[in-house]
């Protein structure tokens, strides 16, 4: 079973130096041509209390619940994963087998697109403005979806427990978690959207991330064996792809246990882990060491600052909060989040 699970079951264009300590938090509608970043809650799994949180890159004012301050309803159950493609927001809506569909200049969603009970969707990906293909974390599958439609309109089986996914070069890299037994990812081409073959990769692969150069990276967070026995874990690594040729390039063993990597546009990437966020050098794909101490759980990186977003879930019950690192590990901000802050997505 995934970290993200386990803990939620347990539960139940701005320049460097110029991230300023948040206003204020704010319970309405953020103004619509505002730069700035979005962050899920994912809420107490059977709660129903998943939320969508707005931080002005402008203002720096923190709007919260602002899902359903404008729609007048909750997000629904377990918000799993914030996307954006050109004006739209989609936000992936677990254990509520949901996708909410957003206007990102509004808030209000301009649809829902339901994958069928218990499929329990995890992670999006776009094919192109019209498709999109959704890991179903219960049904051993990735459904394709008609964006324009608003409708599952297939379904490609893959390995057990998908949930991280990127499509690079024609084809969509899957990984199979198997709820922390799981090895391999599954590759899907797309022009016949079936799965071709699997790639053998590490122990609980869950995250993917697709760096600058089209390198396909694979966070596999490691055995946890008995979960009363430390000593019998495999530690997490980093396994890197290339989908010019399907094969394994590079495996870089960074310790602990992890879920989520983000990837910088210059040559960084950052991995949450149980011993704190390390810092990889995707040019040479080398660990490089410590990048700030602490247990954080979701990473994105705004792409013109290159600063780091940390949420931080605190106890799983409480609101969290979103740090704000500078590339070089200095603390610019924290604003407030709502319970279990977790996906991250940069409007710009």
């Amino acid at each position: 079973m995934s970290r993200r699970i386990v803990f939620s079951v347990i539960a139940a264009l701005i320049l460097p130096g110029c991230v300023q300590d948040p206003v204020s938090v704010k319970p309405v509608v953020p103004v619509p041509s505002a730069k700035g970043v979005y962050v899920v809650n994912e809420g107490t799994f059977g709660r129903g209390n998943a939320t969508l949180t707005f931080y002005d890159l402008g203002s720096f004012q923190v709007y919260n619940d602002v899902f359903a301050s404008v729609n007048g309803r909750n997000l629904g159950d377990v918000g799993n994963q914030i996307v954006i493609r050109g004006p739209c927001g989609y936000i992936v809506v677990n254990n509520s087998d949901k996708i909410e569909v957003l206007d990102l200049q509004t808030n209000k969603s301009t649809g829902t697109i339901s994958v069928g009970s218990g499929r329990s969707p995890r992670q999006l990906a776009f094919v192109n403005d019209s498709l999109g293909l959704v890991t179903a974390l219960y049904d051993a599958s990735v459904l394709v979806v008609n964006l324009r439609a608003m409708a599952v309109v297939g379904r490609i089986p893959v390995g057990e427990n998908p949930e991280g996914i990127v499509v690079a070069q024609g084809r969509a890299y899957v990984a199979n978690s198997g709820f922390g037994s799981g090895r391999t990812i599954s590759v899907v081409d797309l022009s016949s959207m079936t799965s071709v073959k699997t790639i053998t990769v590490g122990d609980n692969p869950s995250g993917v991330a697709l760096s600058q150069e089209g390198l396909v990276y694979v966070v596999c967070g490691g055995s946890y064996g008995d979960y009363s026995n430390p000593a019998d874990d495999t530690p997490a690594r980093i396994v890197v792809v290339n989908p010019g040729t399907d094969a394994v390039v590079d495996s870089i063993i960074i310790g602990g246990h992890a879920s989520a990597m983000a990837l910088s546009a210059d040559g960084w990437g950052y991995v949450p882990t149980t011993d704190g966020v390390v810092t990889i050098d995707t040019r040479t794909n080398r660990l490089v060491g410590s990048f700030v101490k602490g247990q954080y759980y979701g990473v994105g990186v705004e792409g013109v600052s290159g600063d780091v977003y940390l949420t931080d879930p605190k106890d799983y019950v409480q609101p969290g909060e979103i740090a704000v690192y500078a590339p070089n590990g200095q603390l610019r901000t924290r604003f407030p989040g709502g319970v279990i802050p977790g996906s991250i997505a940069f409007k710009r």
